[in-house]
């Protein structure tokens, strides 16, 4: 097999992996109901069993990326998908719901290290500016998944119960794991650097904590985060699982034009990382775009908390905006890049990815405690879905706080001076 055939089998094998992982993620918000009729549970239960999956992955970044550097991409990546495999499988067959709840937080394992394993992969394999065009195309596969998750899905649900459909993706994703196992290789040079494990691995390891600390003390990094977190981090958590049940009981969507109107909010969120990286470039600016997308989601939140039940239509455009609103990630991303040293780059991304899923995790197990609360007896009213949107209303407000203070980063090459001499000045 030569070279270029051997670079694109690999990462199809890893963007198929990439995609089936963007399901899971956001398969909650298709399968709640029958889930949730499934065990017997209620909304905060719910919201515990999807949020497993963002604990576990938000969790598993940094140590997923030590993996990844230690043992090369192959070996990880196929157990990760296995892992996927094994969680979908655990979660459609639960003979109960404490069981249930190993299903997300095994494929949120799994998803972490095929994340980093993608990511890395991109990489090695695709350098100068196609390495951008691959990255955004990685992410539109991954924006792909999560749509095949709503519409697409919910139509399945019509003929089908939800457990087989989660036994089918359990057993392509172990057909998948088996696959790169098989298939996936390096390129021809070596581009991983590993070192030699009887004397490299402690200096590998002071230095990983000495450049943690590092990051840590940049403010500008502690912003971004902020920030993605109030755009990204806040979508996620809806998009994931409770926007089905708020357009529903709130706006009085029916089922399919609710998987509708979250596949509409995706597709912007699909192709906008694929072209938003390159605006950006174009107009030469990170802050305006990542202020821009936090005052659109702040707005629509803000919104959707005093809308009245009587406007589907403009509840669909809110969501549409949210969506459009996080694929502004890759210029987030792009911003973290160049806030910090080239040898601290991967360390920041996933400083500050931990930080957006920790978000998502905390919205939907908080927005289901809310509701919850708010609810009268046993009666759930469209009104309470909406007064719990105070959550993410109020942490998307102060991410956009945050954006409003994020120091442009574009072809500064004084920018890391600046931020470690305001770092310095803060202490």
């Amino acid at each position: 097999m030569n070279v270029r055939a051997q670079q694109m089998l690999g990462y199809s094998l890893l963007s198929v992996a990439f995609f089936i992982g963007f399901f899971h993620r956001f398969a909650p918000a298709t399968f709640a109901e029958p889930i949730a009729r499934t065990f017997d549970v209620g909304s905060t239960a719910l919201g515990g069993l999807a949020s497993m999956h963002f604990w576990v992955y938000t969790l598993m970044q940094i140590p997923a990326g030590m993996i990844v550097d230690r043992y090369g991409i192959r070996a990880p990546a196929s157990v990760g998908t296995a892992l996927v495999s094994v969680g979908a499988a655990v979660l459609a067959l639960a003979p109960s719901f404490a069981f249930a709840m190993c299903g997300p937080a095994l494929v949120g394992f799994g998803l972490s290290i095929v994340f980093v394993s993608v990511m890395k992969n991109n990489a090695i394999w695709f350098t100068g500016q196609r390495f951008g065009f691959v990255t955004g195309c990685t992410m539109l596969i991954a924006a792909m998944g999560s749509i095949a998750s709503e519409a697409p899905a919910a139509l399945l649900l019509r003929i089908s119960p939800w457990q087989p459909i989660f036994l089918v993706l359990s057993a392509l994703s172990i057909v998948l794991a088996v696959l790169i196992g098989l298939f996936w290789r390096p390129p021809p040079a070596d581009s991983f650097g590993h070192p030699d494990p009887a004397t490299g691995n402690k200096k590998d390891r002071l230095g990983s904590f000495a450049t943690m600390r590092s990051v840590i003390r940049r403010p500008q990094i502690w912003l971004i985060m902020l920030a993605i977190s109030g755009t990204n981090g806040t979508f996620y958590a809806f998009a994931g699982l409770w926007g089905t049940p708020l357009l529903t009981h709130s706006f009085g969507f029916e089922r399919g034009t609710t998987a509708l109107a979250m596949t509409l909010s995706l597709l912007p969120y699909g192709f906008g990382s694929l072209f938003v990286g390159q605006l950006s470039d174009k107009l030469r600016t990170r802050k305006a775009f990542i202020i821009a997308a936090s005052g659109v989601s702040a707005l629509s939140w803000v919104w959707l908390v005093f809308a009245n039940a009587n406007t589907p239509l403009a509840a669909w455009i809110c969501f549409v905006l949210l969506g459009l609103s996080s694929s502004q990630v890759v210029v987030s991303f792009a911003a973290v890049k160049e806030s910090v040293p080239a040898e601290s780059t991967g360390t920041a991304l996933s400083l500050v990815n931990m930080g957006v899923f920790l978000t998502t995790a905390v919205v939907q197990f908080g927005y289901g405690w809310l509701v919850a609360s708010a609810a009268t007896g046993h009666t759930l009213t469209g009104d309470v879905y909406r007064v719990a949107l105070w959550l993410p209303a109020a942490i998307s407000i102060a991410g956009l706080l945050g954006a409003l203070k994020v120091v442009e980063t574009f072809r500064r090459p004084s920018i890391n001076h600046e931020l470690e001499t305001s770092s310095q000045s803060e202490k």
